[in-house]
């Protein structure tokens, strides 16, 4: 794999040169029988490090909320070896573990376990993985002065995105890996190449943005937007979209 990326420019931080190949989204996210066809992009040294200890952690973590057909086999599995080889995260995630009532669809409640997560390492793995799927399906490497930025999103924020996913766009790809371990949709702006919209649902609708005041409140989507540094200067408030 290596060797075809070899010298080409990083696509995670646009500057040094690659060594090897990565898969945008790690092998060890997937069931051994899932693991093919991968999308991959060009990766320097540094960026490599980086990307490996976000994904040592969340292989192990994110399993806990799959909702895909492979949750309960990722989890019974491959969850089990990976937690003995890290005694340190396995004993943050015994002490953190709590019960509560969660509310089904329906609006009945029944228990369900909760696990301490650290949401900013998915954030940084998601705006990674938006920098990798430019260089895969468009041959764009985002270079210096542009920029990815994460958005957590509710169902009640979804329609705030929808406008960038349905409008007049240069290009828009999809891609369903692992049987819905990682789904995602993006789109390319007509007027600049670097200027995208991603859509990410995690292992089946794991929820990733929750304010329990209300079931609009609760979201399993998560959204990247990369392009130059000047067009996030003019965002709606720190959580929203860009302005028109």
């Amino acid at each position: 794999m290596g060797k075809k990326f070899k010298g080409k420019t990083c696509a995670y931080c646009g500057e040094r040169e690659a060594v090897t190949g990565d898969h945008i989204f790690a092998r060890e996210f997937f069931l051994p029988g899932n693991r093919a066809n991968l999308p991959q992009a060009p990766i320097c040294d540094e960026c490599n490090n980086e990307k490996l200890k976000l994904e040592h952690y969340l292989t192990t973590v994110l399993p806990f909320g799959g909702r895909h057909s492979a949750s309960a086999e990722d989890l019974s599995s491959m969850v089990p070896k990976r937690l003995a080889n890290n005694a340190k995260l396995h004993r943050e995630l015994g002490s953190g573990q709590e019960q509560i009532l969660a509310d089904g669809a329906m609006g009945e409640h029944s228990e369900a376990m909760t696990i301490p997560f650290d949401g900013e390492k998915l954030e940084q793995m998601l705006a990674m993985a938006a920098k990798g799927l430019i260089s895969f399906h468009w041959c764009v490497t985002l270079g210096k002065g542009h920029d990815a930025k994460v958005y957590t999103v509710t169902k009640a924020g979804e329609q705030m995105f929808d406008r960038f996913f349905r409008g007049n766009v240069r290009d828009r790809v999809a891609g369903n890996l692992g049987d819905g371990t990682f789904t995602y949709e993006g789109v390319q702006a007509l007027d600049d190449p670097n200027i995208t919209a991603w859509r990410f649902h995690i292992y089946g609708g794991l929820v990733s943005c929750e304010d329990t005041s209300s079931r609009q409140g609760i979201g399993s989507q998560v959204v990247v937007m990369t392009g130059p540094d000047a067009a996030f200067s003019s965002l709606k408030g720190e959580d929203g979209p860009p302005g028109e």
